[in-house]
């Protein structure tokens, strides 16, 4: 065991996982893009584009991997959150539509149950592509993209105030019903 924290720290001290994590995540991706879109037909090509591709990340690895790093987090407390709302939505039983047919006897059959991520599917993607932006400026992507004359902004207090805004829009909108 001390032998393999021994190798760990040594491939930690010479930079290995900074450069190593960023191709690996370089390589995965594309190949999993070009795999999923089946482009070119063979697969030795798409992994051969893979890992050229990859390697042209060498040279940004170690800035990157400190927004990666930084992003990591924010995009762990994201998805937590999220995840955190779905299961609250699935407790208290929230169901927004509901497909039935009506019986001899004058009753409702219901044949399926939408949840809100099912029938609001775009507006959930919309809002996640939207916090993964903020994290990515959060955590430093535009002064990586060469944006320094941006001020700081305090992101806690923007998603808040927009919470509220969300919900005095939501209850304007069903006191209009």
């Amino acid at each position: 065991m001390a032998s393999m924290v021994h190798v760990m720290d040594s491939l930690s001290q010479t930079k290995f996982f900074t450069y190593a994590i960023p191709w690996l995540l370089t390589f995965a991706v594309v190949f999993g893009i070009l795999e999923h879109y089946q482009m070119p037909r063979s697969n030795s090509a798409r992994t051969i584009i893979s890992l050229v591709i990859a390697f042209f990340v060498m040279p940004v690895a170690e800035p990157m991997m400190t927004i990666i790093a930084k992003m990591g987090m924010g995009m762990l407390i994201l998805f937590a959150g999220l995840l955190f709302i779905l299961i609250l939505f699935e407790i208290a039983g929230v169901r927004t539509k509901f497909v039935g047919e009506s019986t001899k006897e004058g009753k409702v059959k219901i044949k399926s149950v939408e949840r809100p991520v099912q029938t609001f599917y775009k507006h959930f993607g919309i809002a996640v592509a939207i916090l993964a932006v903020m994290v990515f400026i959060g955590s430093g992507g535009l002064e990586y993209l060469g944006y320094t004359s941006i001020p700081r902004i305090n992101y806690t207090l923007v998603f808040f105030i927009g919470a509220i805004l969300l919900i005095i829009w939501w209850m304007i909108k069903e006191g209009s019903k």
